[in-house]
């Protein structure tokens, strides 16, 4: 079972990023799937850290793009990928301290913005980069 379904209008027609979309949306998928079947905390707490290190190492490389291009609205989207690793890095933090409510809100939210953010801020530089012909 999974929240989010990959599809084809998720595409910033850069392969990198799609591949590296696809595998954020698997993460949260494992995310649901742990909640949905009642998996420990300690898997649960595990996955979000790995969501925690595939969005740092995406949103590194989505940065080094910005300055090799020269994107010139790099700052507000390096500001978005500043907040939600701080948010998806709290929630580790509440899970290690043996806070964490893993909801099905909380999970709406991991779904929501990353699907927002696919289509919005990250197709935008979708289409600048093939405009430059970088991707």
């Amino acid at each position: 079972m999974s929240t989010i379904t990959w599809r084809d209008t998720y595409s910033v027609g850069i392969q990198k990023i799609d591949d590296q979309h696809k595998e954020l949306i698997s993460i949260i998928n494992e995310i649901y799937d742990a909640h949905h079947q009642g998996t420990s905390q300690t898997v649960i707490i595990d996955t979000l850290e790995k969501l925690v290190d595939y969005t740092i190492y995406h949103f590194s490389m989505e940065e080094d793009l910005f300055v090799q291009c020269n994107y010139p609205k790099k700052d507000d989207h390096m500001s978005e990928h500043k907040e939600f690793v701080g948010k998806i890095a709290d929630l580790k933090q509440e899970g290690r301290k043996g806070n964490l409510l893993l909801s099905l809100k909380t999970i709406d939210f991991l779904k929501d913005w990353t699907i927002n953010h696919i289509l919005g801020t990250d197709m935008e530089f979708g289409a600048f980069l093939k405009e430059k012909e970088i991707g």
